[in-house]
């Protein structure tokens, strides 16, 4: 299956999935949407072919994590949500390969003091179904070796920043 197929059907699979039965942003005046140049998201590989970079939402820019090129996208505040990178889609939660292989949904350490639902006394629960969903996509999106090879350099990185939180 090529890369925009794949994410099609990812996208497909979270489609009308949120953390909360209604708009988590209302919690926090949507922190997670309004980025600056030092804040976005990360583009998973091949994810760039489903933008066409014309929408006027993001801007996406190369950036490096560890010693490979990733392609990072900063949101402008207001965006079409049935357009918005797959990050995005999956926040607060984060794909994890553990060192044994196996792979988990986790809460994104370095959303950690942005958004509510990750704080230590949270009011509201992320609904279980829509972590399910997440976990059944990267099940999907770990079957290409770049993907997979990525989520790995994506979880050492993800171990250090634990490391000092």
């Amino acid at each position: 299956m090529n890369k925009k197929a794949l994410y099609r059907k990812a996208y497909r699979m979270l489609e009308g999935s949120t953390p909360l039965k209604f708009d988590c942003g209302l919690l926090c005046g949507s922190k997670c949407c309004s980025g600056d140049n030092d804040a976005g998201m990360c583009l998973f590989p091949g994810e760039e072919l489903m933008f066409d970079r014309q929408e006027g939402f993001l801007t996406i820019r190369k950036e490096k994590l560890l010693s490979t090129d990733v392609l990072f996208t900063v949101c402008k505040g207001t965006c079409n949500r049935e357009l918005r990178p797959l990050a995005c889609r999956i926040f607060p939660y984060i794909p994890y390969l553990g060192e044994d292989g196996r792979l988990t949904v986790i809460e994104d350490p370095r959303a950690r003091y942005i958004c509510p639902l990750l704080m230590e006394f949270r009011e509201f629960k992320i609904d279980l179904m829509f972590r399910r969903k997440v976990i059944n996509v990267f099940h999907l999106l770990i079957r290409d070796g770049e993907i997979k090879n990525y989520l790995c350099q994506l979880s050492g990185v993800l171990d250090e920043y634990k490391r000092f939180l």
